[in-house]
This record gives C-alpha cells, structure tokens and sequence, in this order.
C-alpha cells in the first residue's frame, strides 16, 4: 500500500463525480466575463470509446457536429516496464487541455482573486454566547472578490502583492477574516456559527473600506433592497472640492423564494455584462459562490470549498512566495444553471467617475424583463447620508439575514 499513488484515485472520482465543464455550447454563445466579452468557438465534440488494449482501432471517435466523424493520432503512455503502449481508452480535450474553452477567458477567468477556506491561521474568539456553534464558514470569505477588476495576472506582480497582503489571514491586515467577524459581531450583531448574509457582508465592506482610508475607495449599499438614488450617491462619491472617488456600489436584494423568478433572468444576465461588474456574491441554496461570468444561462463561479494554508501578512510584499500567490488563483472552470441559483444576492458595480456612472445607470436600467437595479434621481425623505435606507420594494424582494438561504455560516476554526 507504500506505492499507492491516492492523489490519482482522487483525481479518477474527481473526473466522473464533479467534471470540469467543456464548452460543448451548441448555439455558440458567447462568454461574458466582468463586462469582457469573448466569443465561443466550441471544440467538436469527442466521445471516448472502451477497447480492447490490443486493439488495432483509434479509441477516440471525434463527431464533426455535420455527421461525419474522425480518429485522432493514437496516444502513447508509458508502461511500468518503461516502455511505450496504448492506453485502455483516451479521452484527451485538446493539446492545451483547455477544453473548447477561449484562452483569452481562461486567462481573465485565472486573473480573479480566489479566497477560500485557510487553515493554520491566528485563531479567532469564539462567541461568548452559547447558542454559537464551532465552526468556520465562507460568506465572508466572498468579501475580497469585490474589490478586483481591472488586473491581470502577471502584469503587476508588485501591485498583486500589495492587494493580497491586505487580504492576509492575520488580524493586522485591514481586510482579513478576522476583522470581517470582528466587525459582523460588533456592527451586526453576527457571531461565529451564525448565518453571514448578503446585507452583513455588505455592512462589513463598508465599514472596513471606510476604516482604511488608504483604499480611496467609497462603497455605497442599497440596504434591503434595488434601489440606488443619484442625490445620494453623487453627494457620498464626490468631494466638496469636486473630487471624483471610486465607489463601489452593492446591491443586496433576493429575486425569488426559493429560485430567481425567470422574469429576473435577463437582467441577471446583463449585470455581469457591463463594464462597472466586478461579479455576484451568491451561490447555491446554503452554499456561497462568486459569480464572475456568463454563457447563455450558465453562470461560472469561483469556489471557496477547497481548504488552503493561510497566507501570511508579510511586512516585506517580495517575500510572498510563488505557492502563496498561487494559492489565490485557479484556472478550473465550474458553472451553475440560473436555475439553481440562489435568490439571495450581493451584486457588485464600481464605478470610477461621473461619465462612468452615466453609462451604468443607462446599462442598468436598459434591459429586458424586470430590472434587478432600480436607479432614481433623488431618495425618499427617510433615507440617511450613508446611502442606508429603509426602501419601499415592489418588483425585487428584500431578504432577511436569518434566512439559512442567504448566506453561510460564520464558523469556528477547529
């Protein structure tokens, strides 16, 4: 059992119980990646066929999509003797193993900052209440995911450092776990081992953008439902000498019961199609997700349900190693039909000047279907300066932090 290779009987599961997606997109859609659009060109498709070892025939049958079909060049492994034979079967997805997937948006898709469950980090404190439970969950982890946009991995490493030190699993970083549940118990009344929803994470980014000042980021939130109002927003994002600051926009809202309302499908969709997107904190009922791109009606995600090492808050950013830096990326594809998405949303926008924000409300509410941001010139006479409110709903629903649906639990490491 010493030369028992697991990590290949994992990966043989991995392959038949959660394969990575091919682009097999008949109708050629094309991918909508943070307001990147990237046309699709999908691979023929290939059907691997069971044969023989001694088999004279190709073991791949590769269908042209007119009817005809084509062997590919026979595929050579090597044997435990040392020498060279034929596979049982192949099923090889081209020479790059992109799958029929654009490079270019494998590219932008590996470029996003992935967060995911850490280990081995500083402990955080348990609840004093006994109603907590042990421990650690991911909606806050999606907390980063809104913050990245315009980069590209590769082309600033220095600038990559310096964004992911803020990130770091340490309690001196200004965007670390930590302090999100520090501030979720404080501010929001949300402990470990409680439900951390769209609205409290919305909450959290808020108060820690606004606590770091270093950012020079504004964020501007909906509170419990579609609505943003430009008096509102113009008057947090704007100076009084004139000033434009950067300010992300977030949108907390819930289109649905159980499901999205198909009426909403359209909308959803164009979201991720402007060029102010920086992707939907969502997922799956009791599981979060971030959504960064769209094909037809399969949103692509970043998942956080894969444990990494903690990464460390370096005082020097060049010491952050090659693994570390990797550990925040992946090139692996995954997608979920909007039919099984979550209703309950965090949708994220930046918008980067007054003729930025212009082309967003345009953007926004020039869709078909119902809207999934509603933009009005001025706000109701109860709203606050913190952009905050107690809204009036009626198309979008508004959701409720206690919910299991809308979130994760904030756990507990073990």
């Amino acid at each position: 059992m010493s030369h028992v290779d697991f990590g290949r009987y994992k990966r043989i599961v991995q392959y038949f119980w959660d394969p990575e997606p091919k682009n097999d997109d008949g109708s050629k859609s094309p991918i909508w990646c943070l307001g990147r659009i990237y046309e699709s060109q999908p691979r023929p498709t290939e059907v691997p066929i069971l044969l023989p070892r001694e088999s004279n025939q190709d073991h791949t049958i590769i269908c042209n999509g007119d009817g005809s079909y084509q062997a590919p060049k026979r595929t050579k492994l090597a044997s435990t003797n040392g020498e060279q034979e034929d596979p049982p079967y192949v099923h090889a997805y081209g020479e790059d193993g992109d799958r029929g997937w654009p490079k270019d948006f494998l590219d932008d898709f590996e470029s996003r900052l992935w967060f995911t469950y850490r280990s081995n980090f500083p402990v955080i404190k348990k609840s004093l209440d006994p109603k907590t439970s042990n421990s650690i969950g991911l909606a806050v982890r999606l907390r980063s995911q809104l913050v990245d946009h315009e980069w590209r991995r590769g082309s600033q490493e220095d600038e990559e450092r310096r964004i992911l030190r803020l990130f770091a699993d340490d309690t001196s970083a200004p965007f670390s776990i930590h302090k999100f549940v520090q501030h979720g118990a404080s501010a929001c009344g949300k402990h470990p081992g409680e439900w951390f929803g769209p609205s409290a994470t919305a909450r959290c980014i808020q108060a820690l953008s606004s606590e770091y000042s270093s950012s020079g980021l504004n964020v501007y939130i909906t509170g419990d439902g579609a609505d943003v109002y430009e008096d509102e927003f113009l008057k947090g994002a704007i100076s009084e000498s004139g000033i434009f600051t950067p300010t992300l926009i977030l949108v907390g809202i819930r289109l649905g019961i159980d499901r999205v309302t198909p009426a909403y499908w359209e909308a959803l969709r164009s979201s991720l199609q402007l060029s102010q997107s920086i992707g939907i904190a969502g997922g799956r009922p009791s599981s979060s997700h971030y959504f960064v791109a769209v094909q037809g009606d399969k949103f692509f995600y970043l998942d956080p349900h894969q444990t990494r090492l903690a990464l460390p808050l370096r005082e020097d950013i060049a010491k952050y190693t090659g693994e570390e830096i990797d550990s925040c990326h992946t090139r692996r594809l995954r997608r979920l039909s909007i039919e099984e998405m979550d209703p309950s949303m965090l949708i994220g926008f930046l918008i980067t000047d007054s003729e930025d924000w212009k082309r967003w409300r345009k953007g926004v509410s020039d869709v078909k279907g119902k809207p999934v941001v509603r933009v009005a010139d001025a706000g109701p006479l109860h709203s606050n300066n913190k952009g905050e409110r107690q809204c009036t709903v009626d198309d979008v629903e508004t959701f409720d932090d206690e919910d299991e649906s809308d979130g994760e639990l904030v756990e507990h490491p073990r």
